[in-house]
Order: structure tokens, then sequence, then C-alpha cells
């Protein structure tokens, strides 16, 4: 609280969390009737928000429609054609975005620190403070400088920063040993988990993050909706996980199209994501029976012009005919915004061992994949594989394919098997041509039938037509659903699925999966689809070691924390300090 009018007795060292104490309940950041749009396309129109301090705010949408927009706006990355953005004085903004902004010639021990680059200032003008003090030990301006000084430091975070920073590194699955690697040969997943590092570390008044948990394993999600959870500071997430948002936001915007087609808008709910459902499914309900109850009176007063237009009444029916001309008539209730139509089909039965697993082993160099590892999945089992990044989950899906071999050992599917696989990020689709030339390439279907299956996923009108190279992550992956399910398959195995789907996406591939009588084989982060759709967990732990246990994610964990004599402590949100005088 460098702003006190004198030296204040008081000070704030239960928190690494530096600059967000002297803002009381004021408004960090607000917006006014924000617009924006690219060459003919109108994105955002009317757009009005305020941010308080301690704020969570979770920001959902359809993929494409504006989220990320939206974001640079507020922290100043875009303009606006219409309206305007403020944010405080002296708040500071941090922000992560999809793609990794960082130092390639650096190692990772020497990026994160620039994270700590105030404190780093800090701390070498009390270093100096110090040996002023020393020197001349009765001099009140040297004890002052040195006072403040301190409080400087102290302030923003001191020594326990430095720990909060390589806190976030290890929980963001970096090892000691990863800390000299240099930045230029870590993978894109690994960068992101860097820059949320170090975007945590630097402790802004307001963080914006635009999908943090794509490239995170189960237990770094998990460490970051605690951290969200006692952050003080603002927060503004966009994000499609479902289990994150009804955790951590109290706040939920809505980036949604308009009917009218001249850009989408946003709408608050308050209460959380949970809420924010059930509050939109309100809606829709209500819209939907106003729009039949209007449709019933239109029926009515249009049979009634019908049997007296030519009779005595005909001068009432002509008034009702026009009273019906001037009505403002409401629109028909679309379906959900964003809601896929994804459909997957069984190939019939196959036999009862599907994937089979004897004393396999697997290791690259040091590095042990499996270690006489052995599981049988039978027919109908709908199986989670959960571990930490770089453990071998997508390794484990491809020997299982047959597409990388065993050191030692057995790995195949059984009888009758057939199989169809939706990949984590890879997809060989030609970036120059448009979505509907890269489907029909692939699919065995006329035109007008590759359209139809096309809207399915979202892709409509002009949609069609977009070169690959201009798509979002999100509907790249749509696009590569929509091949995957064209060809039925009793087993289906799914890598990080939900990765950059929106959150009604999520929703319907949910839906899709639970409908699916196969069996399924899914490798995911995502809590909330792991929980709704698979039955058994297998757990790949590091080491070679593996897992096959009865229940979904949740049951799972629960079965780890007993074994282990229960959970950690849930983390303690920070008290509100005290005002300065």
């Amino acid at each position: 609280h460098g702003s006190c009018p004198g030296r204040c007795s008081w000070r704030w060292f239960d928190t690494p969390l530096p600059g967000l104490y002297n803002l009381g309940r004021m408004s960090l950041l607000t917006a006014s009737n924000l617009g924006k749009g690219y060459g003919a396309e109108t994105v955002l129109v009317g757009v009005n928000l305020r941010v308080a301090r301690g704020e969570k705010v979770g920001i959902v949408g359809k993929n494409g429609g504006g989220k990320t927009t939206l974001l640079k706006l507020l922290i100043g990355l875009e303009e606006p054609d219409t309206g305007s953005v403020s944010v405080a004085r002296g708040v500071r903004i941090g922000y992560l975005s999809q793609i990794a902004q960082l130092g390639e010639d650096r190692t990772v021990r020497e990026e994160a620190e620039t994270a700590l680059a105030s404190l780093t200032d800090a701390e070498a003008e009390l270093r100096e403070a110090e040996q002023t003090l020393a020197a001349r030990p009765d001099d009140p301006d040297a004890l002052e400088a040195y006072g403040a000084a301190r409080d400087r430091f102290d302030f923003m975070g001191g020594d326990a920063a430095r720990d909060h920073l390589f806190g976030a590194l290890s929980a963001m699955g970096f090892s000691e040993a990863d800390l000299d690697k240099p930045v230029n040969v870590l993978s894109g997943g690994e960068k992101t988990r860097l820059s949320m590092a170090k975007l945590l570390a630097s402790s802004p008044d307001v963080l914006a993050l635009d999908e943090p948990t794509n490239h995170l394993d189960i237990r770094a999600v998990e460490w970051l909706e605690g951290f969200l959870l006692r952050y003080p500071g603002a927060v503004l997430v966009v994000s499609h996980d479902r289990r994150l948002l009804a955790s951590v936001a109290r706040t939920i915007w809505e980036v949604e199209e308009q009917r009218t087609g001249t850009g989408a808008t946003l709408t608050h709910y308050a209460g959380g994501y949970d809420a924010y459902r059930e509050q939109r499914a309100a809606a829709r309900a209500r819209q939907a029976e106003e729009y039949a109850r209007q449709q019933e009176e239109i029926a009515k007063v249009e049979e009634y012009i019908r049997r007296n237009k030519a009779g005595q009444n005909s001068k009432n029916a002509l008034g009702r005919a026009k009273q019906l001309a001037r009505l403002e008539r409401l629109e028909r209730p679309s379906e959900e915004p964003g809601k896929m139509k994804a459909g997957i089909r069984s190939s019939g039965r196959s036999g009862r061992e599907v994937v089979v697993c004897e004393r396999a082993s697997k290791r690259y160099g040091d590095k042990v994949l499996l270690n006489n590892a052995e599981f049988v999945i039978e027919r109908g089992d709908r199986v989670g594989v959960v571990g930490p990044n770089g453990v071998g989950k997508t390794t484990l899906i491809e020997m299982i394919l047959g597409e990388e071999s065993l050191d030692a050992g057995y790995l195949r599917v059984g009888h009758g098997v057939t199989v169809a696989h939706h990949k984590q990020e890879a997809d060989d689709f030609d970036p120059e041509l448009s979505v509907l030339e890269n489907f029909y390439e692939r699919a065995n279907m006329d035109i007008g039938q590759a359209r139809a299956h096309l809207a399915k996923f979202l892709f409509t009108g002009e949609d069609v037509f977009k070169p690959v190279s201009g798509l979002s992550g999100g509907e790249r992956a749509k696009l590569a659903m929509s091949l995957m399910v064209l060809s039925p398959a009793n087993l289906l195995i799914l890598d990080e699925p939900t990765n950059h789907l929106d959150v009604y996406s999520c929703d319907a591939l949910t839906e899709a999966l639970n409908r699916y009588d196969g069996t399924l084989l899914v490798v995911s982060h995502d809590r909330a689809l792991l929980d709704a759709v698979t039955n058994r967990t297998l757990a790949l732990e590091g080491g070679g070691k593996l897992s096959l246990a009865d229940g979904n994610y949740s049951a799972w964990r629960q079965a780890q924390e007993a074994a282990s004599g229960g959970p950690p402590p849930r983390p303690r949100r920070p008290r509100s300090p005290p005002r300065c005088p």
C-alpha cells in the first residue's frame, strides 16, 4: 500500500500476491457500448460490462464467436470500432493467450524469472538501501529510505514470490532438471504451461485467461482451479472446461450472436455456471412457450378472417387482418446455440475381449512408459485414460492401434473389433482448400449430402467455403470429428476430444458418447466428460506403472485419496486486509 500518507505499521505477509489490496471494491475495468468488426463482418456489438476486484468471470460462447476478441479489446491488444474500455489507475492486467509468446533463446529458468523483473529491481534497491544504512546507522534519511525499500520489496511478494514462481512451475509439470532446458526445444503444450506459470507468478490485479486448460493434465487443471479459487484479484477466463467454470466462476458472460445477424452481444448471468445453465434453459423455455402461444392466437385470427372475409362480419375480419399485419411477431426459438448434432454409430458386436495387454514393456532411452503392464478392456467398457503429461497416454493409444511397437509383451485389439480414432491435434487437411473441399475428398458423398453432414457440425452457409487455414482450433476439431463419425466402429478411441471445443460442443459430444453403444476409450483432462461417459479408469502413473480400476474419474480419485489418508486440505481464501489509515 505505497500510497499511504505516512509510514504504515501494518504489512501483509500472508500471501505472495502483490498490488491487490488498495483498490477496495472499485471497478477495475469497465466497457461501454463496445463494438468490433473485421471487414464486412461485425463480431461484437453493444457490449457493456464492469469488473470489480476479486470478481471471477467465466466467458462462454461458440467457437469463433468473439470470446478471444472480447478479451483482446479489454486488455488493449485490439482497438474497438465503437465504445470504450476504461482501466482504473494502477491496475495491472495479465493475459494468457492460446499461443505462447516466449523468448526462444533463454532457458526455462531464465524465461520464468522475467516474470519477476519488477521484484528484481525492488530487491536491488533494497540491497543498496541496506548498505547505505549499515554505513550511516544514525542517519534518519537512510533509515527512511531503507523502510521504503523494504516496504516495496515486501509489497511485491518478497522472497516468497520466487517460491511462488517455482511452485507454479512445478504444478505445471516442470521438474528441476527441466529448468535448464532451452525454451526452443519445448513442445507447444510445455510453452503454454510455462506462460501460465509466469503469468500466475506475476500476480496482476486482473487475470485474463484464454482457454488455459487446453494443454494441461488433470493434476495441473486441479492445481489451477485451486489457485484461481483463492486468488484475491479478478479473473476473466474463456474456457470450455465445465468443471472449472462451475467451481471458479461466480458470474458468466455469454457471447451470443443476435438473431438479427448484426454481431454478437454479451449477456450477464449471476450465480455461477450451473445457475447460468438453469437460467438460460428457463429463458429458452419461456421463449418457446411465448412463441407457441402467439402462433396459436395467430392461427385463431387467421381462421376467423378466412371464415368471415366475405360475409356480414367482413368489416371485423378486415380490421383483424390489419391488426394481424401490424403484430410484432416473435421469432421461432432456435436450437441451442452452437449445438453440434453429432451421432456416432456402432458397427455391431465385437468379441468379449476388446483390448488385451499382457506383460507389455516400452521405453524411450531412460524413460519407461510401460513395465510388464497387464490389463483387459471388455466389450461395453467405457474407459477413461488419465495421467500426467508426458507419461505416455498418446503412445499407449498408438501401441493399441499398432502404430507403435512394444519392446516386449503383447498388446492388441480383439476379434471382430473395428476402430474409429480421433487424434488429439494432428490432422492432414490441406490448409489452402476449403472446409467443403477437404471433407469432400475424404467422404463418399455428393455435394448436397456433404453440406448437410457438415451442417450437423456447425459448418453452415458460407462457412463451408472458408479455407482450413482460417479455422479456429475448435473448428478444425469439429471438421476432424465430422469425418471420424462416418466410419461405424465398435471401439471408439478419442485422444483429448474436447480440446478447443466450446461448452456447447462439449455438451453435444457428451450426449453423443452417452448414446454410443460400443466400447469407449477416451484420453482426457476434462473431468466433466470423464465422469459423464466412463465407468472404468485406466491410470498411467509414470515409471511404467499402470492400473485399471472400476468407476469414473471422480470415483477413482476418491479411492486414491482414501488410500493416501484423505484429500489435501482445501486452499484457504486470503483474508481481506485492513484498510490503510
